[in-house]
């Protein structure tokens, strides 16, 4: 796939941009990674131009990445899926026109780096949390942080907050 693309040329002809990238050329992505896992990014871009003349950019990423599990360290394989919408720019002032239901996309004058792009997107539609599901780890995790539920818990009577007041009357009675 092409690294350098003149988007608004591909607007024009309104393009749609297919094809695969390895993970080798997203470095930003391979340092998040514990291994590769030899899955092909697929790519699928869609450049149009809106009623302003705007090139309009929309598409989808999609790959398989191996990352950390958070609980047990070990490598785990997680399916990404990402949708890409926006409005490529030229510079920061034209990003901060367009409109807010529009993402900007940033490109260097008039050529966008489609690597570049699709590193970003991978890294914005990355899990929060990564957890394996793992039997081993999962056991592990569930018993470590169990919770009790309102049923499981046994009545037990709130201290009541007065009881020192109490015994400061009991002491007050006596001294009478």
């Amino acid at each position: 796939m092409t690294r350098q693309i003149d988007y608004r040329r591909r607007a024009l002809d309104e393009v749609l941009l297919e094809g695969y990238l390895t993970l080798s050329e997203l470095p930003r992505t391979r340092e998040v990674v514990v291994a590769d896992s030899g899955a092909p990014v697929d790519v699928r871009l869609v450049f149009n131009e809106d009623a302003q003349r705007r090139v309009v950019l929309t598409g989808r990423v999609q790959t398989t990445l191996v990352l950390a599990c958070q609980r047990c360290l070990q490598p785990t394989e997680k399916a990404i899926d990402a949708d890409v919408a926006g409005i490529v720019v030229a510079g920061d002032e034209a990003a901060a026109a367009v409109p807010r239901a529009w993402e900007p996309i940033l490109a260097e004058g008039d050529m966008l780096d489609v690597h570049a792009l699709v590193d970003d997107e991978l890294l914005l539609a990355l899990p929060m949390t990564v957890q394996c599901d793992r039997p081993q780890c999962r056991a592990a995790y569930d018993n470590d942080t169990e919770q009790e539920t309102p049923e499981d818990r046994p009545a037990r009577e709130k201290p009541n907050p007065f009881a020192a007041l109490a015994s400061l009357k009991r002491d007050d009675d006596r001294s009478r």
